[in-house]
């Protein structure tokens, strides 16, 4: 079996009402991803043995509100990095979660138990990307446990030879940023990328950060252009997977839920999974429990030997 994670940054559960919460109007991929749940607040939970949908806390106990370092640290690692850290600290990951990123991520664990091809970080970087983070050693916590776990990050080489996939999905982005360099892809050439990227290793990992930038804006027009093309995709993927592949998706803290305020929410976020072992996310309260899942769902021990 193979786990697909998909990453939204920012997406919390907000109210029903489509005036501050675009989330409250997705269309049917979001709704196949979440076996036919609305991805609000109120909607009923599902718990079926191919498919979990379900509000999971990501405060963590901590006061403050949750923030990017701290939470996608915990969702990788299955440590509340929060308590570690003593508060919710972001964008990037704090000096003392460092050695617990590069010892005990869901990458490292997946490398480690089935080798340096068993994991695959799909996204594609610009040339900027990695002339802004690695003379200070500034990356992000995804990009961070991927290459401390030895993992290459993918570039737009890697995009235009179908290997990678644009964290806007189709690269429309990126096209106009290099133009020339970055041809626009379909929705449909995307997910068939990423499906057989998550088809060769066991663990793979996609990250949408479009998401938190459109709640920092409070734009709804940003974030219909960007859940749009995502509802498109989650459609391809739940229509498209093999058997043997289990989907997640979560996120790390809300945001884009609700755009009458700037800063990020302490409202609930999303967790679906829709495949083989979905069941295993059943009893996932917080953060912290999406590692362990993953790990079990990939027979892994939850704690290194």
């Amino acid at each position: 079996m193979n786990v697909l994670l998909l990453f939204l940054d920012g997406v919390g559960l907000g109210t029903a009402d489509p005036a501050t919460n675009p989330l409250a109007g997705v269309g049917d991929g979001f709704r196949r991803l979440s076996a036919g749940c609305d991805w609000v607040r109120d909607a009923p939970g599902v718990v079926e043995d191919r498919a979990v949908f379900r509000p999971i806390d990501a405060c963590l106990g901590v006061d403050g509100l949750p923030q990017s370092g701290t939470g996608q640290a915990t969702l990788f690692t299955g440590v509340n990095c929060a308590a570690v850290a003593g508060r919710h600290y972001g964008p990037l990951a704090p000096t003392v979660l460092k050695p617990l990123l590069a010892a005990g991520s869901l990458f490292r664990r997946v490398v480690d138990r089935f080798g340096p091809d068993s994991a695959v970080f799909a996204n594609a970087f610009p040339p900027r990307y990695f002339e802004a983070a690695a003379p200070r050693d500034r990356w992000p916590v995804i990009s961070r446990c991927a290459r401390e776990a030895g993992l290459r990050l993918r570039d737009l080489d890697d995009l235009a030879a179908d290997r990678a996939v644009a964290a806007d999905v189709t690269g429309a982005g990126l096209a106009r940023f290099v133009p020339g360099v970055v041809t626009e892809r379909t929705v449909e050439y995307a997910a068939d990328t990423l499906l057989s990227l998550a088809s060769r290793a066991r663990f793979t990992v996609f990250e949408v950060f479009h998401t938190d930038k459109a709640g920092h804006e409070q734009s709804a027009g940003l974030a219909r252009a960007i859940l749009e093309p995502l509802d498109a995709l989650f459609s391809c993927l739940t229509a498209g997977k093999p058997d043997d592949l289990l989907v997640v998706c979560t996120s790390d803290h809300g945001n884009l839920e609700d755009l009458s305020v700037r800063t990020h929410t302490r409202n609930e976020v999303p967790l679906a999974a829709s495949g083989p072992g979905a069941r295993r996310f059943a009893a996932v309260t917080d953060l912290a429990g999406v590692a362990p899942a993953i790990l079990d769902t990939l027979s892994i021990a939850s704690s290194p030997d």
